[in-house]
């Protein structure tokens, strides 16, 4: 086609205008499958009327000795609290323990009680030096010549099978709160004897005196800074006889509880003391 006759027919298209056809609403086809018209306009539906909200009652507003009490019980939570923090308690040693003894075993052993026979779960048998070992028999000999010759002294050596591991029965004496009652301690002698102080402890049940602890332990002078390398086990029994024979009543030692658990497993003789009067 010649270049001319091309560049008429696209004028002549350009001047001619197509009717438009209208375009459907994207309603009519709805609204001709539910059977209406497709001019028929439905109206829209209409939000449901917001209900009206209740008004609630409003709480009252507390009083102020309600305000005043609970601020109390508040305050007295946390100082017990506190008080459980800053001062702990040893109940757990008293649960299925004997750490700290029967409380209710206030009047020594029975005297058909063989208990403390089983009570040493380690005997204490030490080499020592000849004269160390001199002056434990020397001891030992002393001991039994008291009891001999005064029976009512109250002082028996009940087992001396082992030189360096004595039990010796004392028995209450008369006319004081623990008369009749028998007791046992325990004599253990070390190499550095007499120069230091023998081992010596109460065998359960203690004494219930209030320098005598639950698990045995004695809070006296002599058997630790005071000892002089001239006493001998029998002063110091005649010292235990006297320190129970000045008693008016039977009573433990206000830190008893705390001692004992703290000086599990310590040797007495290594333990520092701080002795309160001279009967300590």
């Amino acid at each position: 086609m010649p270049r001319g006759a091309l560049l008429l027919l696209l004028a002549a298209a350009g001047a001619l205008r197509l009717p438009r056809t209208p375009r459907p609403s994207s309603r009519a086809p709805l609204l001709a499958l539910r059977g209406g018209a497709a001019d028929e306009t439905l109206p829209l539906p209409s939000p449901p009327p917001e209900e009206a909200e209740e008004a609630l009652p409003l709480p009252a507003a507390p009083s102020e000795a309600t305000l005043l009490s609970k601020c109390a019980a508040a305050l007295r939570l946390a100082w017990r609290t506190l008080c459980d923090w800053l001062s702990p308690t040893y109940d757990y040693a008293k649960k299925d323990s004997d750490l700290l003894g029967d409380a209710r075993q206030t009047a020594g052993f029975a005297a058909d009680d063989e208990s403390w026979r089983t009570q040493r779960k380690k005997i204490h048998d030490v080499e020592l030096q000849p004269a160390a070992r001199k002056r434990v028999l020397r001891d030992l000999r002393r001991l039994k010549q008291a009891f001999a010759q005064d029976p009512l002294l109250g002082i028996e050596v009940e087992d001396c099978e082992v030189i360096t591991d004595w039990v010796v029965k004392i028995t209450g004496a008369k006319g004081t709160v623990y008369e009749g009652e028998i007791y046992r301690i325990r004599v253990r002698f070390h190499p550095d004897y007499p120069t230091a102080p023998p081992e010596v402890t109460f065998m359960r049940p203690a004494p219930v005196h209030e320098h005598i602890y639950s698990d045995g332990k004695i809070c006296l002078n002599i058997l630790y800074s005071d000892w002089d390398p001239k006493m001998d086990v029998k002063s110091v029994c005649l010292s235990l006889l006297s320190m129970l024979s000045s008693a008016k009543k039977k009573s433990r030692p206000p830190d008893n509880d705390s001692t004992v658990v703290m000086s599990q497993g310590q040797k007495t003789r290594n333990m520092q003391w701080e002795f309160h009067d001279d009967n300590c």
